[in-house]
């Protein structure tokens, strides 16, 4: 009996919700989350150089969803749609423009794209945990958050640093950190108080 819930509480929403695989409604919830992605990707305050969107959560969504893997594959899957010309970034944009050009004979980044490069590595870090056991209760969800935030600064700070090479330290924080702590302050207490009663559906679902 024991053995039995530790397997239950180490599975992700997917698991539990589908226990037959099917490699094409698998296919099927990827674009459908890749759709969502671009949808919470476009729910934006515009600021420069970096808007404040819900992309982040949507994220955390699909990590505690599908797991590691498939959470990576299909933020993986989200680059490729924008890059190939769906607007699924931020504004509607799309394209390689958003990680690079060349402007005037020279390398020109993308201030943003660190931050979308991060999501993939963020996805797989939280949906790992996930798999592990943890984001059951608010502390664990919140330690969850913070880890995949962290993943995503971690990313998307240099790169934006990079992007804007004029712009010092302290600068580079005011443009691409703080401005969006009150947002993911807010993005955070809204997972804290809604994921685990999604965990209590989920496992009432799947029984």
């Amino acid at each position: 009996m024991v053995e039995n819930k530790m397997e239950h509480i180490h599975k992700t929403w997917y698991s539990l919700l589908f226990k037959q695989k099917n490699i094409f409604f698998e296919a099927f919830l990827v674009v459908l989350s890749v759709a969502i992605l671009g949808v919470l990707a476009n729910i934006q305050i515009p600021l420069w150089p970096v808007p404040i969107t819900m992309q982040t959560f949507g994220i955390f969504l699909i990590a505690f969803f599908f797991g590691s893997w498939r959470a990576a594959i299909t933020l993986l899957t989200y680059i490729v749609a924008g890059v190939v010309g769906f607007g699924v970034f931020a504004g509607h944009s799309s394209g390689l423009s958003v990680f690079y050009s060349i402007k005037e004979g020279a390398l020109a980044l993308g201030p943003s794209a660190g931050y979308i490069i991060g999501f993939v590595f963020a996805a797989f870090a939280v949906g790992l945990l996930i798999e592990k056991g943890y984001g059951r209760n608010w502390k664990s969800i919140l330690l969850v958050l913070l880890v995949g935030e962290v993943i995503i600064y971690a990313f998307g700070l240099p790169w934006l640093w990079m992007a804007l090479p004029q712009l010092s330290f302290w600068q580079v924080l005011m443009a691409g950190l703080i401005p969006f702590l009150v947002g993911d302050t807010i993005k955070a207490i809204a997972a804290m108080s809604l994921f685990p009663y999604m965990w209590k559906g989920v496992k009432k679902i799947s029984r």
